[in-house]
């Protein structure tokens, strides 16, 4: 499973659970986590068709999103978002 996570410096929501991200990677140590930048990745998350709402959190399995969490979740829900998909 790889997780890609798309992030603004200027997201309250997106410092809030980066904190809750940085914890997962401890408790999950086969996490693999491509973090892009929503104004600095432009072209990137393009692909990805994110809309205005951050942060934005996709699972993908053999290179095909399988789950995506868009906005603030608290650690029960991300945790249950991983668990779902390993």
């Amino acid at each position: 499973m790889k997780i890609i996570k798309i992030n603004a410096v200027w997201c309250p929501a997106c410092i809030l659970t980066n904190k809750i991200w940085k914890k997962a990677k401890e408790d999950f140590s086969d996490l693999k986590i491509e973090e892009l930048d929503y104004d600095f990745d432009e072209d990137e998350v393009k692909k990805y068709d994110v809309g205005k709402v951050l942060p934005v959190v996709i699972f993908m399995r053999d290179g095909m999103e399988v789950e995506r969490l868009v906005g603030e979740k608290n650690r029960e829900e991300i945790y249950a978002a991983i668990d779902r998909n390993k």
